[in-house]
């Protein structure tokens, strides 16, 4: 299929295969690509119908009213909110589970990801975006927002949020830490050693994991496209030409 984005007045895709996944989202979503790293984990085939973010196909809008990214359809189902869809997956496709069974562990990574919501309105957005705050004030506000995550590592003693292989906390938090070269690039931001050594000997293991080599973007065209989207252009099918 097309990766080139919908947008506006754009036809509506054609209809699904029986039984077969489709992801509606945007190549440089953070949160489409949460779902891509579970289906990824799961060896499970899908397609991706990619979406303009700042002008949205109205077909999208009336299947999700809401507008957010990511959105999930297979046969008569229809699911949004990349936390929510990842769940479902990981209860269907019983291959390589990532949430834990138990109800107490499943409640603190539910309350792990709350802890680094932070990072997505306060640090990660105003990087690539106009912000009001200066490169300092995001840094600061970013930096914040990883030491619930550091502590986390340093309190279990492991290679992963997940134990010895990523799980769903992995998963759950990494589109953000791919992005973080972007920013050192655009801003100078650095998640230091000394201050956050677990984490950043995280990352290098997870650079070493198939379905982030399978999903991940290189540095350099996310730097192009937050160019673009900074300077309000589109943005979307940057490198696809």
């Amino acid at each position: 299929m097309d990766q080139r984005a919908h947008g506006g007045d754009s036809e509506f895709p054609p209809p699904l295969e029986a039984g077969k996944l489709r992801i509606y989202g945007n190549r440089f979503c953070p949160f489409t690509e949460r779902v891509r790293l579970v289906l990824a984990a799961k060896g499970v085939e899908y397609e991706q119908v990619n979406i303009r973010l700042r002008d949205k196909p109205k077909w999208y809008l009336e299947k999700y009213p809401a507008g957010r990214t990511p959105g999930l359809e297979q046969d008569d189902r229809s699911l949004w909110e990349s936390i929510v869809i990842c769940e479902y997956l990981d209860e269907t496709f019983t291959q390589n589970v990532l949430f834990p069974k138990d109800p107490y562990d499943k409640a603190r990574i539910k309350l792990l990801v709350s802890a680094f919501d932070p990072v997505v309105p306060l640090g990660a957005y105003p990087a690539y975006c106009k912000s009001t705050a200066t490169d300092k004030e995001v840094e600061a506000a970013l930096l914040t927002g990883l030491e619930p995550l550091e502590a986390e590592l340093t309190q279990l003693s492991t290679p992963f949020f997940g134990g010895n292989k990523p799980r769903i906390l992995d998963f759950l938090v990494w589109p953000w830490f791919e992005r973080f070269p972007a920013f050192h690039e655009l801003s100078g931001f650095q998640m230091s050693e000394e201050r956050f050594p677990n984490l950043n000997r995280w990352v290098e293991r997870m650079y070493g994991q198939m379905a982030v080599q399978v999903c991940m973007h290189p540095t350099p065209l996310l730097v192009k496209a937050v160019q673009l989207y900074k300077d309000n252009k589109s943005f979307h099918d940057v490198g696809l030409d």
